[in-house]
């Protein structure tokens, strides 16, 4: 159980009978979890540098399974001294043994002991001690410090499920940040593999800063932690139950919303992209990898970097997914805003855009004239780029459309998201784009602003009581 006093943490035991008991070793070993930290180096994890490492704790369990045998153990001091006569057997192994035996015997001459030197192949306390656990690759023995860090980590991994398998069946296993070391797809065949092992009964607990290990099928053991700026720490945890409240709450059909199939519907389109926006201190979320592109390096024309902010720009791949993706982040007390623009192609009623709007709690007689605006709008919690995307640039900025004709000589010519960041990157706002960069300046600050959701003048509950500050990133 964990105390806090005086700003200091500590460990205490509780028995059966609510008395508080001193934490001995056996109980130790008996602990029913165990941690595999962010340092996963096989090196330590693989040596006997203290009792506590997995390769201490996997003998420790052989040599206790041995114990009472006297007949496997007669046999093992038997062979082991048979092997150390065979070291002998090698003249500059036995001359400097016995070369340092006498040394020893000089040095420690009248101190009332002596000192016996014997390079055995064994641990005589423990024969367990002489196993090590080698990685091979194919047929041939590697070296540790051949492996890379994220193989290392992978292996540890593999020692601490054996172990939990073999000895315990219902242990939790605690994994620190799993994803260290590993590059992207490493992470999502970890996170697949662990999702496995969850399935087949071990229970695991991760921390993580890698959407690759997070899945909304999973929603009711996700858990936000995030510091505020008193470094007090604030956690939310949803269910089907209170996510399904919670987009009622925010304007979204009752008729629609159902707790058995809500995590289907959010899961389906949950991408590693979206997700990532449970790592962010501020989301803001556009309709396509145009904007999400562009954006943000036309804000660094206004002084605002969004990654020195913490906030992810996230595509949500169309307007009928922003009123969505806005109530899942709300839920989490995430501050959300929302860019999209006019454009009726996708969205001939306004339907799409009326839904965002009014989960942001714009009052239902300003929805038309948003709607059919062709002007750049930007508000608190959100903004409006007219007709669309390009035509605002291109109205706002005179070098926009030679640049655009520039991309699309190029082999850029059929991506429209790579041309948008091949303008945007070579763009130069002087004089003639003032406008532009008041707006841009505009929106900057309206980001670093930007609060929590509301609706109806009342700031959503989180999960648990407490409101996370914004001054720190959440990772």
């Amino acid at each position: 159980m964990w105390a806090a006093s005086d700003g200091e943490v500590n460990f205490r035991g509780i028995d059966n009978y609510g008395k508080e008991k001193w934490v001995n070793n056996n109980d130790r070993h008996k602990l029913f979890a165990m941690v595999i930290e962010a340092d996963r180096r096989l090196g330590y994890h693989l040596s006997y540098q203290n009792k506590w490492t997995l390769l201490s704790k996997v003998m420790r369990r052989f040599r206790e399974s041995m114990s009472g045998n006297e007949e496997i153990v007669a046999k093992l001091k038997s062979s082991f001294k048979e092997i150390v006569e065979t070291f002998k057997q090698i003249p500059d192994f036995r001359d400097f043994t016995e070369a340092l035996g006498e040394y020893f015997d000089a040095f420690s001459m009248g101190m009332g002991y002596s000192l016996e030197v014997d390079f055995s192949a064994y641990d005589p306390t423990n024969y367990f001690h002489s196993l090590r656990l080698i990685p091979k690759e194919g047929d041939e023995p590697r070296a540790l410090d051949e492996l890379g860090t994220g193989q290392e980590q992978l292996l540890a991994l593999a020692l601490a499920h054996a172990y939990a398998k073999a000895f315990y069946g219902g242990l939790i296993l605690i994994v620190e940040e799993p994803e260290a070391h590993l590059h992207l797809l490493a992470q999502r065949w970890l996170a697949q593999h662990m999702r496995q092992l969850a399935a087949d009964g071990l229970q695991i607990i991760i921390t993580t800063h890698s959407p690759a290990f997070l899945s909304i099928e999973g929603l009711d053991g996700l858990v936000l932690v995030r510091k505020d700026g008193s470094a007090a720490t604030h956690t939310w945890q949803l269910d089907a139950a209170s996510l399904a409240e919670h987009v009622v709450g925010m304007g979204a059909p009752p008729e629609k919303v159902n707790q058995n199939t809500i995590i289907p519907f959010y899961a389906t389109a949950a991408t590693e992209e979206i997700l990532s926006g449970l790592f962010a201190n501020k989301v803001v979320l556009v309709e396509g990898p145009t904007e999400a592109l562009a954006l943000p390096i036309y804000l660094s024309k206004a002084e605002m970097d969004v990654f020195r902010e913490g906030i992810a720009v996230i595509p949500v791949h169309g307007k009928g997914n922003l009123a969505k993706w806005y109530r899942f982040f709300s839920a989490y007390e995430i501050p959300t805003y929302v860019i999209f623009d006019n454009d009726a192609k996708n969205d001939q009623d306004g339907v799409k855009r009326a839904e965002v709007l009014g989960a942001m709690g714009v009052d239902e007689s300003e929805l038309g004239t948003l709607t059919s605006l062709e002007a750049w709008l930007i508000e608190d919690k959100f903004a409006i780029f007219g007709k669309d995307f390009e035509a605002t640039f291109r109205a706002l900025l005179p070098q926009y459309s030679k640049l655009e004709e520039q991309a699309k000589l190029s082999e850029l010519s059929g991506s429209k998201p790579l041309i948008a960041r091949y303008v945007a990157t070579r763009i130069e706002l002087g004089e003639e784009e003032q406008e532009a960069l008041e707006k841009l300046e505009d929106l900057a600050g309206r980001l670093l602003n930007l609060q929590p959701a509301v609706w109806d003048g009342v700031e959503l509950e989180a999960t648990l009581e407490g409101n996370p500050g914004l001054d720190d990133l959440p990772f």
